[in-house]
């Protein structure tokens, strides 16, 4: 008979060996302890995080990770869960192992969460409530944008080496992301490991010898899926060494929406960008996460005032915006909207909620919700 139950401490490599071998099979080679170091690095106790599925002699047939973290969105603090190494022994398939297991997850993290997050197939997800979402910005840069439009920027002084070899590195990292106006906790003493997360290479930028930026590299260079310079007026020098460096001709970068220094620097040269959805989210609280993203939203992007009242999944909320700031207060006003959780999630997170027939102030939605792959799971 199946035992449904969180992993015990002895059980991290267990845990390891099930995820290597679905993903392998399924997928490619997979070797959880490299991809996901902060999870799964020597050392870290990460056993407590998984809710496994066990067979009558204790092997394990299925499991499902959520791995907790601490969110400052525009200075409101944010309970998230991050989703992941969704896993099912090919031979324990079709009995409904992934359904209960998320179903206990669900139930907790509606007492311990105030949003959900994961990558994942849209439709298999959906049906646990998730909502494809969020908004990720990716530029193409070529060597003859960088050729013709940065031919004036000078990069003498501009060097890069492997970040861990960096003095100071780990509080370099903390430093740069706490001043993002949002941000996942991360810590000087894994914050290194963190930035190994799914075979990314964690570049360091020196500008005359002195620790200026970094970079998280990945597909052999030719992607930046997160940058950060200390002093915004080094960003062009940063992607126009960087290219030299990598020796490519061509570069992907991956920005959030509200990362309005980036996005106006890249933004002049780039040859083309697209908007594409972050992840995959349920929202637990929706309140707490309407006030937040709308705060940020307000403080970078710009919205206009007004107001919006509705039943969302149940909650009644209504939020005000002024030229003073963002409310949300948890009750709705008369005649407002329901919606259910899918309706909801769709209209505050997706491209495709502006086609739905709510009463909303024009630009309010959708809330720009953007994880970095270093803080995914």
């Amino acid at each position: 008979m199946s035992e449904y139950r969180i992993a015990r401490p002895e059980e991290k490599d267990a845990c390891i060996e099930l995820a290597n071998y679905v993903f392998s099979t399924a997928h490619c080679p997979h070797d959880f302890e490299t991809l996901i170091p902060k999870v799964y690095g020597e050392g870290v106790d990460s056993a407590f995080i998984h809710r496994v599925v066990a067979d009558e002699n204790g092997k394990l047939r299925a499991q499902i990770a959520v791995l907790p973290e601490k969110l400052m969105v525009a200075g409101h603090p944010l309970r998230a869960g991050f989703v992941g190494t969704v896993s099912v022994h090919p031979k324990a398939r079709g009995e409904g192992h992934m359904k209960r297991l998320m179903q206990d997850w669900l139930k907790e993290m509606q007492e311990t969460c105030d949003i959900a997050v994961l990558d994942g197939q849209r439709q298999r997800y959906e049906y646990f409530g998730f909502t494809r979402g969020g908004i990720q910005i990716r530029y193409t840069v070529s060597s003859d944008n960088i050729r013709h439009a940065l031919k004036q920027t000078d990069t003498r002084g501009i060097s890069f080496v492997p970040l861990s070899e960096a003095e100071g590195a780990a509080e370099f990292m903390c430093r740069q992301n706490e001043k993002r106006p949002s941000w996942v906790t991360r810590e000087p003493e894994n914050v290194l490991a963190i930035a190994a997360t799914a075979n990314e290479k964690a570049v360091g930028m020196k500008k005359d010898g002195v620790l200026a930026g970094y970079l998280l590299t990945c597909n052999e260079g030719k992607e930046i899926r997160e940058m950060a310079v200390e002093q915004p007026e080094d960003m062009e020098k940063a992607v126009k060494a960087y290219m030299e460096y990598a020796g490519t001709e061509e570069i992907m970068i991956f920005s959030s929406a509200y990362d309005c220094i980036l996005n106006k620097c890249i933004g002049r040269f780039a040859e083309s960008y697209s908007e594409c959805p972050s992840g995959m989210y349920q929202i637990f609280d929706f309140a707490n996460v309407l006030e937040a993203y709308l705060t940020l939203k307000q403080r970078t992007l710009g919205l206009m005032p007004g107001e919006f009242s509705a039943c969302l999944d149940g909650q009644p909320v209504t939020a005000r915006v002024t030229e003073n700031g963002v409310r949300v207060e948890r009750k709705a006003l008369p005649g407002a909207v329901t919606l259910d959780k899918q309706q909801a999630q769709q209209l505050l997170l997706s491209g495709y909620g502006r086609y739905m027939d709510v009463p909303a102030p024009a630009g309010w939605f959708p809330l720009p919700v953007f994880w970095f792959t270093a803080d995914s799971f």
